[in-house]
């Protein structure tokens, strides 16, 4: 079992491993060295900032499943005028299959946006997600990511430029970094089915920080690319939880976002998916689906905050009526 000390020292090579090469960086020395200047690299940072405008989306999106989470970010990004005429992209990290179903039943033909495959697979072996492999390759698409949203800020770029950030399952990845934990950073599970044996304990309640830092690197990627002007979505399941975990979770719990409990000071908007069915008297057969976003958190308009919009309608013998989320590509947020 890991000591605290040995455990800093995991948290403390989690952070250095995942670390981007990012604009802000100290290269003063290099710098000094090449030109003389001491002030060169912030004068190369300078020209850089205002080059495009930065956003401040960093949205969490929770429903329960089929309330239209995905539906609305990938209608967001096909009504953005300007990221079609400047061809950018929407790049989704999918960890639950959704976007893949979305983009296959409603935007097949849209080569702009982009369904990444988090998982990596094991064959021949009892576990199927090779969970540190997956790990690894998230990391990786992330850092990949923020440099090309670095990239696409400078005036001479010429490669793909991204719209927007979307990661459907962020509950799954928790899930990633709890096994990682278990199997790489605590040595108590050699793969996956392993890792679900809650008989094997965490040996000290700090060990946690591990499985935190593991998912807060993601969330440290994501800032990046939110400096560098890339929106970001996190979609997650909603838990019956109070976030306390363990044998007291049940204790006055609420539908909450499932994610790592701290997600929710990183967010600057959380929107809640919901859809409100109505029944015939007579037969019990639903009649009318109402699906609606309720802003929950709105920190960059407060006009928003706990207003709520209707973004479908269905109904018996009727087409469906589909309104989106026009906030999430107007302006409005």
């Amino acid at each position: 079992m890991a000591g605290f000390g040995k455990t800093k020292e995991i948290i403390d090579d989690l952070e250095n491993e995942s670390t981007p090469i990012e604009v802000g960086k100290d290269t003063h020395s290099h710098h000094v060295e090449k030109s003389g200047d001491p002030f060169s690299d912030l004068m190369n940072e300078y020209h850089v900032l205002d080059n495009t405008p930065l956003t401040h989306l960093f949205v969490g999106i929770a429903g329960h499943e089929n309330t239209g989470k995905t539906a609305i970010v990938t209608d967001a990004f096909v009504n953005d005028k300007k990221a079609e005429e400047l061809n950018e992209e929407l790049w989704i990290i999918d960890f639950e299959g959704g976007g893949a179903a979305n983009k296959s039943a409603f935007h097949k033909n849209n080569p702009r946006i982009k369904v990444w495959e988090p998982a990596v697979t094991l064959k021949g072996e009892p576990s199927a997600i090779d969970y540190p492999a997956t790990h690894k390759r998230v990391m990786r698409l992330l850092q990949f990511a923020v440099d090309l949203a670095q990239k696409q800020r400078t005036p001479d770029y010429k490669g793909p430029r991204i719209w927007g950030l979307h990661v459907t399952g962020v509950d799954i990845w928790d899930n990633v970094c709890v096994n990682c934990m278990r199997i790489v950073d605590l040595n108590i599970a050699k793969d996956g089915i392993e890792a679900a044996d809650w008989n094997k304990k965490v040996g000290h309640q700090w060990d946690w920080a591990i499985r935190k830092t593991r998912f807060h690197n993601l969330t440290g990627l994501c800032r990046l690319l939110i400096k560098a002007g890339v929106r970001v979505f996190w979609e997650t399941h909603l838990r019956l939880t109070n976030y306390s975990w363990g044998s007291s979770e049940e204790a006055n719990a609420k539908w909450r976002p499932d994610w790592e409990k701290a997600s929710n000071n990183f967010m600057y908007q959380i929107l809640i998916c919901n859809r409100k069915d109505i029944y015939d008297d007579e037969t019990g057969e639903v009649v009318r689906s109402e699906y609606n976003v309720t802003f929950e958190k709105s920190k960059t308009n407060a006009r928003l905050q706990g207003q709520k919009r209707t973004i479908l309608v269905t109904e018996t013998g009727k087409d469906p009526q589909w309104f989106g989320l026009p906030e999430l590509y107007d302006g409005t947020l």
